[in-house]
């Protein structure tokens, strides 16, 4: 019976230190971009603790869940994403893309193509797109040296910026 008191009471008192140091447990702490890393978001009070510049004000942050929401990431990922619909080969010496917007905002995109033979690159180049928010539109990319058509065997867009 007292060992069981004795457990409750280690898992109470754990608890209680977790809470008060401000120990996450569920990883919140270690997505800050601060150092220290880990679990523990004592960083982050002491940061904005630090940018207030007032030590009367120490403990009315509570939980240390006041104003330390993570801004938004700047860039996600790419504003666009393309496919090949259909690629140059002999007789054509153009491809045709789908590029779709993947953002809430007019973007100028740039969709990179390498034309490629059985012996590597046969042509590189470059289309320009504007697209709206949203927006899918369909494209040509066409090859600089038409002649080399016939010697495509396949097409591979690059990364969308």
């Amino acid at each position: 019976m007292v060992a069981g008191r004795r457990i409750r009471f280690t898992a109470v008192l754990v608890a209680v230190v977790f809470a008060l140091t401000g120990f996450s447990s569920h990883g919140h702490g270690s997505k800050s971009s601060g150092s220290g890393g880990g679990g523990c978001s004592s960083s982050k009070k002491r940061s904005s603790y630090d940018s207030n510049n007032n030590s009367s004000s120490s403990g009315s942050n509570g939980s240390g869940s006041g104003n330390s929401t993570p801004s938004p990431s700047k860039s996600a990922g790419p504003p666009a994403h393309a496919q090949v619909v259909t690629c140059a080969g002999p007789g054509s010496p153009k491809a045709v893309l789908k590029v779709t917007s993947d953002v809430d905002t007019a973007r100028l995109i740039d969709v990179p193509v390498v034309f490629q033979g059985a012996s590597g690159v046969v042509e590189r180049t470059s289309v320009r797109v504007s697209l709206k928010a949203r927006e899918t539109r369909t494209v040509t990319a066409a090859m600089v040296q038409e002649a080399k058509a016939a010697e495509v065997t396949g097409c591979v867009l690059g990364t969308v910026n």
